[in-house]
């Protein structure tokens, strides 16, 4: 399967989940049903958090895929949900798929911090936090329920100093451009001594997906291809948004949770 894909997995209560597989080989697999950081951009918030998912429910999306045709090569929990708000299922998922030589990475806000330090340290594939900010205020307004900057940055130097070069390599800062809210390089300058410190570290521009009753945008290319020459002359490895996820079914932020049969509910 070569196209994204993007399909329901209902669980045993009558709540269902959505997955998304990137036709690059990734499932992209969702840790809760719902979320409770209540990031304005994302739809998979918009409903509040209504619960974790079990180990089991993590494979059952895996194995929903399968039944549908697709064998991914890797996963990604960067679904719905905050992964470390389930961090013992996520652990357990963890150590499951590294026993099947089935590479896992994660998407996280990085809170709560105690559980982003340990999961810096997992053996995962990679771990992209979402900052989306390089100022305190901003990030607040985009992550309002989520770690203090200041904590994330400190948290995340101090586990990148013990690190191994190639161990750093796996660790990534997400940065969904909105435009004329996070997009000028004072926001970015901020950021600047982590990336100039930990020249491994990958900074990704994400494009944002549209999501209903949300006037969030993302800056036209123009701008953005701008952004990438000014970080790049800073010396910071950034990355633009890969076709996969700009796609109609790219998932990142338009993910739902659904209570089948009763859309009332909502």
């Amino acid at each position: 399967m070569s196209a994204n894909h993007k399909f329901l997995v209902p669980l045993a209560d009558g709540l269902a989940v959505e997955s998304v597989y990137y036709g690059s080989g990734t499932l992209c697999l969702s840790s809760q049903a719902g979320c409770a950081v209540g990031c304005p951009f994302c739809a998979s918030g918009s409903r509040g958090l209504l619960r974790n998912l079990s180990v089991a429910e993590l494979w059952a999306q895996v194995e929903a895929a399968h039944a549908l045709g697709i064998k991914p090569r890797r996963l990604t929990l960067s679904g719905i949900g905050e992964p470390l708000h389930n961090f013992a299922a996520v652990r357990e998922f963890l150590a499951n798929c590294r026993s099947l030589n089935l590479p896992l990475s994660l998407t996280t806000t990085g809170s709560p911090t105690a559980h982003f330090r340990r999961m810096i340290l997992l053996p995962h594939n990679g771990l992209m936090l979402s900052l989306h900010a390089g100022c305190a205020v901003t990030h607040r307004r985009l992550i309002p329920r989520g770690a203090e900057l200041g904590d994330l940055l400190s948290v995340l130097e101090e586990s990148l100093s013990g690190l191994s070069r190639r161990r750093r390599r796996k660790i990534g800062i997400n940065y969904l451009l909105l435009a004329g809210i996070n997009d000028s390089p004072a926001e970015f300058a901020e950021l600047l001594p982590l990336f100039q410190r930990f020249p491994e570290l990958t900074l990704h521009l994400l494009a944002c997906n549209p999501v209903p009753e949300s006037a969030f945008v993302s800056p036209d290319s123009a701008h953005v291809d701008e952004l990438h020459v000014w970080l790049s002359a800073q010396g910071v490895n950034a990355r633009r948004a890969n076709a996969w996820r700009v796609q109609a079914e790219g998932g990142c932020g338009t993910l739902f949770a659904h209570r089948l049969g009763n859309s009332s509910d909502w």
